[in-house]
């Protein structure tokens, strides 16, 4: 029995063998890397088990069967178990020694496996992605979708930006400033972590450049990120002609003014307008 066991052993090891020879004949690629992965991993399991049965139990594989024989009667539910009772008595309670249950014995033999399972599978052969790898995957899919809407909707010059009158522009711009924005300046406006939207006072300008500039770029002094990696540029003078609508309605429970009064700038004409006005 020990002898045939040995010669199981021996010709899985150099089946291991023979097939890694083979694997490395070939042009390499993914599929090819990750067998020989397997394969080696294998290969240095059949090699320990080979050398401990030779060098250590000098061929007798007898304490390996008897071991393997305890493990599975202990894990095993055994019907006429007996509970050992402890010499310990207080007050006339007494303390047994009861075996572990089975159902706990599977649950920590499951995590073992699951364990192992999951070494290989992230770090050993890497066939499944780490949660950066994941991330990174979003982010890069993410961006790829945002210059794809870029493309679509064309380019914004942010020197001529006007704030967008139409109702279904406004509309847009209340959704994502309602989805996105409320948390810091409130859903109306009103300033909660950030400040009032709705009153004339304003930290970084009024206007619907300064907003779109703002929303764009962020405020990371203040803790307000920069959006331009999730809205577009349509999308960002969206959401800023919608704030500019906010002006004047007083939300209930409105923070105090922050920043300066705004006054709209007075472009005055150059004087080749003026001219051409007056003839």
């Amino acid at each position: 029995m020990q002898i045939k066991l040995l010669k199981i052993f021996l010709i899985m090891f150099l089946l291991s063998l023979f097939y890694s020879s083979v694997l490395l004949a070939q042009t390499p690629d993914s599929g090819t890397e990750t067998a020989l992965i397997v394969t080696g991993i294998l290969t240095a399991f059949f090699v320990i088990i080979i050398f401990f049965v030779i060098f250590v139990l000098e061929g007798n594989i007898e304490p390996i069967v008897t071991l393997f024989h305890a493990a599975w009667a202990y894990v095993v539910p055994q019907s006429t178990e007996k509970a050992i009772q402890m010499d310990e008595d207080f007050d006339g309670i007494t303390e047994l020694d009861n075996r572990i249950p089975p159902w706990f014995n599977y649950l920590f033999g499951a995590t073992i496996i699951f364990a192992v399972v999951y070494m290989i599978s992230y770090h050993v052969l890497k066939t499944s992605p780490l949660p950066h790898d994941e991330f990174s995957d979003e982010l890069a899919s993410a961006d790829l979708m945002r210059r794809v809407r870029m493309a679509s909707e064309g380019e914004i010059n942010e020197d001529k930006l006007v704030a967008l009158k139409d109702d279904a522009s406004l509309k847009e711009g209340m959704e994502k400033f309602k989805k996105n924005c409320v948390s810091c300046h409130g859903s109306e406006g009103g300033g909660i972590v950030g400040p009032n939207l709705a009153d004339q006072h304003w930290i970084h300008g009024g206007s619907v450049k300064n907003i779109f500039a703002t929303i764009k770029n962020g405020v990371p002094e203040k803790g307000m990120i920069s959006w331009k990696l999730v809205f577009t540029p349509k999308e960002i003078q969206q959401i800023a002609s919608y704030i500019l609508t906010l002006q004047g309605t007083n939300p209930p429970g409105g923070k105090p003014p922050e920043g300066n009064l705004w006054v709209e700038p007075i472009i005055e004409e150059s004087d080749s307008v003026k001219i051409a006005v007056k003839s």
